[in-house]
């Protein structure tokens, strides 16, 4: 047997992986032949992670800066001083899990200060959902990854759970602290930036742009929640290679070399599959996960998605085999190889979606996240 979801016309369901948003609430995935809310699973299951990723200091583009991933300043306006980072003893994870929540975890150290880290985001949301509910986008003036907002994650500091413990003789203050997103989301006169999660948004690395990275901005508060100083997390992370982790990228590849295209062979640096053109009727694809370069003998078949391309109304379901569960779907549909943004060319998963009212020959391509049970 064999797990179904189906997207509809104008409908994405979203879990997210390295990149994880809850199926709506106001949509079912089919498994078999039962009808399952997503409130419910939810509620029978513990949060799942779905990878562990190794925080890497981020190399400051402006060369003044020393590297590191954590900034304790002695005073708000200190940019040069108090940047914390990883040694062989020290270091942190970046961890997501499949219920829109995230951690960052484990030690960095300046001197002999050593700061142990136990943050928890949560409230995951893509950019057009944090903009809708009232979040703002933080265009650093002095960053070099000419990040693109809408290619990024945003979550919040849940300070219910969170704790920064510093100590050593170098510490600004020695102690355990609580955790604050900052500025205030909560605060109607502040913007609420939230913590940025994808590629480029360490901001200020000199490497290579396109790293996944993390930055947010934050208070440390003592057991009476005064505020007592400020902190920044800016880092790049590096995560399991596909599998290891138990969940992989798939993509739906097309049946012959003529009706799908690698997205390695038009210049893109991910691997996958645009699909067309397609006129209207009814297809199956296979489904493959792992498959970097596009080769399928390096991958595993993990079923099959259903594409029916009728009355310029677009379905696509997916057939998921019993061994895996499905923690994200992205599908898009559209006359052109790929969706835009910004007027240029995207493989970027949240920029997948189904155009309506398609005429025509159309492309389709099919992204999954696939975990084994």
């Amino acid at each position: 047997m064999k797990k179904q979801i189906t997207i509809l016309l104008g409908i994405s369901l979203f879990f997210v992986s390295c990149q994880t948003e809850k199926l709506d609430n106001t949509e079912n995935a089919v498994f078999g032949d039962e009808n399952i809310s997503s409130d419910k699973r939810d509620k029978e299951k513990e949060p799942k992670a779905l990878s562990e990723c190794k925080v890497i200091d981020l190399n400051r583009c402006d060369g003044v800066q020393p590297s590191g991933n954590f900034w304790w300043p002695s005073h708000p306006t200190d940019w040069n001083n108090g940047y914390f980072g990883s040694t062989d003893d020290h270091h942190m994870t970046f961890t997501t899990y499949d219920d829109g929540t995230a951690s960052i975890k484990g030690a960095t150290v300046l001197g002999s200060c050593v700061v142990e880290v136990d943050v928890w985001l949560k409230d995951k949301k893509d950019w057009v959902t944090f903009s809708a509910d009232g979040g703002s986008f933080k265009d650093e003036p002095n960053d070099c990854t000419n990040v693109v907002k809408e290619d990024l994650y945003y979550y919040v500091i849940d300070s219910s759970k969170s704790t920064i413990t510093a100590s050593g003789g170098d510490c600004l203050e020695e102690g355990t602290f609580g955790v604050e997103q900052r500025p205030d989301p909560n605060d109607l006169n502040t913007p609420h930036l939230g913590v940025l999660v994808g590629p480029g948004a360490g901001l200020f690395d000199d490497s290579d742009p396109t790293k996944d990275g993390l930055s947010t901005w934050g208070w440390l508060t003592n057991d009476s929640g005064e505020r007592l100083w400020i902190f920044d997390f800016n880092f790049n992370f590096e995560c399991e290679e596909e599998g290891e982790g138990g969940c992989e990228t798939a993509f739906a590849k097309g049946n012959s070399d003529n009706d799908s295209t690698c997205f390695i062979e038009d210049g893109f640096n991910r691997w996958g599959w645009t699909i067309g053109p397609l006129s209207e009727g009814e297809y199956t694809y296979d489904i493959y996960a792992g498959a970097g370069q596009c080769d399928t003998d390096k991958g595993a078949l993990v079923g099959t998605a259903d594409v029916k391309y009728d009355n310029g109304e677009v379905t696509v379901t997916y057939n998921i085999d019993d061994a895996y569960t499905v923690s994200e779907t992205h599908t898009y549909a559209g006359k052109n190889s790929y969706p835009t943004k910004k007027g240029e060319d995207t493989v970027a998963p949240g920029q997948y979606t189904i155009t309506p009212n398609l005429s025509g020959d159309i492309y389709v391509i099919g992204h999954i996240v696939v975990c084994e049970q």
